[in-house]
């Protein structure tokens, strides 16, 4: 590969203003660890949005790259990478897998030499640096578009239910939050064949969605007495198993209640940092265990291909929550559709 390189990168340069189209320079050569992927497709994450939107305090990052869901394909390999080579399809995820840790990379704009920042892993741009053990290699034959997903939302849902949550056919289960990764949860749950699937959210759009996904029951809390309307449909008792994919605080302090003694409730969606909840501390002391879920514990190496060859067996139908693809340069139309009432995911083409 010669260097430097150039390429167009979505950029973060003010909160809660849109991403910046930027021509970025990558000076080279590689260090060791690092990869020079193309990339072909990204999804976005609601990390992302919460990113741009301040939620998570003061950034002292900016400007900087975004993205952490994609495939591409590998272009240049740097010193000590064994895990794959040029030509490879790769799918970009922000949990570790094995291999290298590297130092993040260097980029500059192209107009000023000012530096951009970035982590081990960014998708918003045409090409990326990215360490070793955030890629996976996956066959070249694959739906590439449907496969970005799998570098998050498409292995944290399903890893949360098929690595954390145990589900039984005796089970009743609420998804509290069906959006853009709880929308997986609700397929990978389905699979599990438990008593009951209730989906929770106030855009009825998702829960017409999830209904179609496999969810027995949908609730929407601005509409109804959602602990009230879970009791009823589990014989009095609660949910058995609680997965919340919100990070709004009322709704994880709902989506706890909803919850039967004993229980257990796993916490996926990413409130904003300082947020602190309540619970009743009694329930808890009764068994109404509360676990975190990073990613839905997932191994990258092995569950990425697990989950895909689910997904080709017509097992976990990620595709049909995929509502829009839309060009590069329409970034920042579907962040706002994101942002909006849709339901699912919205891809990134590159």
């Amino acid at each position: 590969m010669n260097y430097p390189i150039e390429f167009r990168a979505a950029v973060l340069v003010e909160n809660k203003k849109p991403l910046e189209m930027r021509d970025i320079v990558f000076d080279g050569p590689l260090e060791a660890g690092q990869i020079l992927v193309k990339v072909l497709y990204s999804g976005i994450c609601g990390k992302q949005i919460e990113e741009i939107d301040g939620l998570g305090g003061y950034d002292p990052y900016i400007p900087h790259m975004l993205g952490h869901e994609a495939t591409a394909l590998v272009k240049d390999v740097g010193p000590g990478v064994t895990k794959v080579g040029v030509g490879d399809t790769v799918v970009l995820h922000w949990m570790k897998g094995s291999g290298v840790q590297s130092n993040a990379p260097c980029y500059k704009y192209k107009e000023n030499n000012l530096t951009v920042n970035a982590g081990w892993v960014t998708t918003f741009n045409e090409f990326s640096v990215v360490s070793e053990n955030r890629v996976t290699r996956i066959n070249k034959n694959e739906d590439l578009a449907t496969s970005a997903l799998f570098g998050c939302a498409a292995t944290t849902g399903p890893g949360v239910v098929f690595n954390q949550a145990e589900i039984k056919p005796s089970d009743d289960v609420v998804v509290y939050g069906v959006g853009g990764v709880g929308i997986f949860v609700i397929q990978a749950a389905k699979l599990m064949n438990p008593k009951s699937l209730i989906a929770i959210d106030i855009n009825d759009k998702s829960l017409k969605m999830a209904k179609e996904m496999g969810a027995t029951n949908t609730i929407n809390p601005n509409k109804s007495d959602v602990i009230q309307d879970v009791k009823n449909l589990t014989n009095g008792n609660g949910a058995s198993k609680v997965i919340i994919v919100t990070g709004n605080k009322e709704g994880v302090e709902l989506g706890i209640e909803v919850a039967a003694c004993p229980a257990d409730v796993y916490l996926v969606g990413v409130p904003p940092k300082e947020d602190k909840i309540k619970i009743d501390a009694w329930k808890v002391m009764h068994m109404r265990n509360l676990h975190g879920s990073l990613g839905g514990g997932i191994n990258p190496d092995c569950d990425i291909h697990t989950y895909m060859s689910l997904f080709n067996k017509g097992l976990l139908p990620i595709d049909k929550a995929i509502t829009k693809i839309l060009p590069f340069d329409g970034i920042n139309d579907a962040i706002n559709i994101m942002r909006g009432d849709s339901p699912g995911r919205v891809i990134i083409k590159f």
